[in-house]
C-alpha cells in the first residue's frame, strides 16, 4: 500500500493505483493539462471509497510507501484507464530520471551530458 499526499490530505491506496496516478500526473504536466482523478482509496475506519483529487501541471504529488496492510486491493480497470489516458498526449512515457542511466552520459565524472544526444 501507498500514501499520495496531496494538498494537505493523505490518499491510501493501492501500490498500483498510486503508482498509475504519478505517472498520471506526470504525462498531464507534460501536455499542460489538468483532469479530475477519482482515486480508489481506503478510508480511515477500512472502508474502500474514492478521494477525487484534480491534478494539473501545478499538482504537487508525493507517493511514500505505506506499512503493509491487508486492505490493499487491485483495480486493474482504473490502472489501465489511467495508463491508457496518458497515452493521449503527444508523449506516451513518463521520463523517469531517476532510473535512467542515458540521462548522465553513463558516468557522474564525464561531465555534463551531450546537449545534441538525444532523450531515448
Amino acid at each position: 500500500m501507498k500514501h499520495i499526499q496531496y494538498d494537505r490530505s493523505t490518499i491510501l491506496t493501492s501500490d498500483d493505483v498510486a503508482d498509475a496516478v504519478i505517472e498520471y500526473a506526470a504525462a498531464l504536466a507534460g501536455g499542460n493539462r489538468a483532469d479530475t482523478v477519482a482515486v480508489p482509496a481506503v478510508a480511515a475506519d477500512g472502508t474502500m471509497t474514492t478521494t477525487k483529487v484534480l491534478i494539473g501541471p501545478s499538482s504537487q504529488l508525493v507517493v511514500e510507501d505505506a506499512e503493509e496492510d491487508e486492505l490493499e486491493r487491485e483495480d486493474v480497470e482504473f490502472v489501465a484507464r489511467l495508463r491508457a489516458s496518458a497515452l493521449t498526449f503527444e508523449h506516451d512515457d513518463a521520463i523517469h530520471a531517476d532510473t535512467r542511466s542515458d540521462l548522465t552520459s553513463g558516468a557522474a565524472d564525464d561531465g555534463p551530458a551531450d546537449p545534441q544526444r538525444p532523450h531515448v
